[in-house]
């Protein structure tokens, strides 16, 4: 299984279902997803 961290842009893009996550997809698919700390408070925020 690949493993990946995930940028918080690209986070916000499939949640908010933006078109611009299908540009990501392929690479996220399959893989075990990490975000950072900073990740994690900018969301929250």
């Amino acid at each position: 299984m690949t493993e990946c961290v995930v940028d918080t842009d690209v986070v916000s893009f499939v949640f908010r279902e933006d078109t611009r996550s299908e540009l990501c997809r392929p690479h996220l698919e399959g893989s075990r997803l990490a975000v950072s700390f900073m990740t994690v408070a900018e969301l929250h925020r």
